[in-house]
């Protein structure tokens, strides 16, 4: 049937020590079990389920938070109603899906959502009538089944745009954020703009047998103003469309800061840090966006009326969206740049943000 779980081993270790040897043992042929929002409703639909799931909802050490740090397995009601954390942080987990799904759903699960499309996220009834996808059992992409190779027009089986759909990778990108893994081969931390790929099906730089641990947020996090902002079709229980985080910092009336972040448009989170100090270590990460072409100078100018304008119409000329999640690429395109406007002049104009 349709919506049965397959059959897997479920793991319920109570440490990290004990999920990281799970996870080396099954390395390649298990999954992550969080607060299962994400997880098991692909299940239920045949999508690239494993063997085994390793749940960590029993470790202790992955549920602490405080004002820089946040544990991989902290839940997104908790993290709402923390007072410690960015304003922004805890506004953005409070928009994400319905009060319910956020007593489960934790920061982890949230930052390694998979990404969603019209021909994936389907029963697999459904799939199967169609061939498949790219994404999982087929050999095309029907969002943009043809691409150019070599001066040609080939068969897409290659390139799957599936569209990224965490509110809080953006948010937390803007403010500069670093994730932490642990597997047998020790401690490694990133910055969580450089961990996620632009694929819509690797998605993410995940070493071999890696457990997310936590997220740390630098100092000047808690100094900037910094705001969300997202489009769905329903404010409560949908995705993301398309979403805006922003990081400013002004001198004066002038710009010393500005990095702003977009979800839900590309295969995973897009920065226009406008300093273009902070920029990913492979160009190739971005699979549809660039957001440093044509970028205009910002820093060190008065942010008027006129500037948001400007920095809205870049971020609204870049965003590639495509037909593969609710409502139409033109739309929500032209919606990147009316939610940038929004939410550039609220920070500007309320010093508490």
């Amino acid at each position: 049937m349709t919506m049965l779980l397959p059959k897997f081993e479920l793991h319920q270790p109570a440490t990290l020590d004990e999920a990281v040897a799970l996870a080396a043992l099954h390395v390649d042929d298990f999954d992550l079990l969080s607060g299962g929002t994400d997880l098991l409703p692909n299940y239920k639909c045949g999508l690239n389920a494993h063997r085994n799931v390793i749940s960590l909802q029993h470790i202790a050490e992955l549920k602490h938070i405080d004002a820089h740090s946040i544990g991989a397995g902290v839940t997104l009601v908790d993290i709402e109603r923390n007072a410690d954390v960015p304003r922004s942080v805890a506004d953005c987990a409070a928009h994400i899906a319905s009060p319910l799904l956020r007593e489960s759903g934790t920061l982890g699960g949230n930052l390694m959502l998979d990404n969603r499309c019209h021909f994936f996220n389907q029963s697999y009834f459904w799939r199967r009538s169609l061939g498949y996808c790219l994404k999982a059992n087929g050999d095309r992409c029907h969002v943009v089944p043809q691409i150019n190779e070599g001066g040609k027009s080939v068969l897409n089986d290659k390139v799957c745009v599936a569209t990224h759909s965490s509110d809080l990778a953006p948010m937390l990108i803007a403010l500069g954020a670093e994730a932490t893994f642990i597997s047998t081969a020790g401690r490694r931390t990133v910055k969580l703009n450089d961990f996620y790929w632009g694929d819509g099906i690797e998605r993410y730089e995940r070493k071999p047998g890696e457990i997310l641990v936590q997220v740390t947020l630098p100092r000047w996090a808690h100094e900037v103003r910094s705001g969300w902002k997202k489009l769905a079709p329903r404010q409560s229980i949908d995705f993301s469309v398309a979403g805006v985080g922003a990081a400013l910092e002004l001198d004066g009336e002038n710009v010393k800061t500005l990095r702003v972040a977009l979800g839900a448009v590309d295969t995973t989170p897009v920065l226009f840090d406008f300093s273009q100090q902070e920029k990913r270590r492979d160009a190739g990460h971005y699979l549809l966006m660039d957001p440093y072409k044509n970028m205009p100078e910002v820093i060190g100018k008065k942010l008027d009326d006129a500037l948001i304008e400007t920095i809205a119409k870049h971020v609204q000329t870049q965003a590639q969206p495509k037909l593969n999640v609710p409502m139409a690429p033109d739309y929500r395109r032209k919606m990147c740049g009316v939610l940038t406007r929004r939410l550039l002049t609220e920070l500007r104009d309320n010093p508490a943000s």
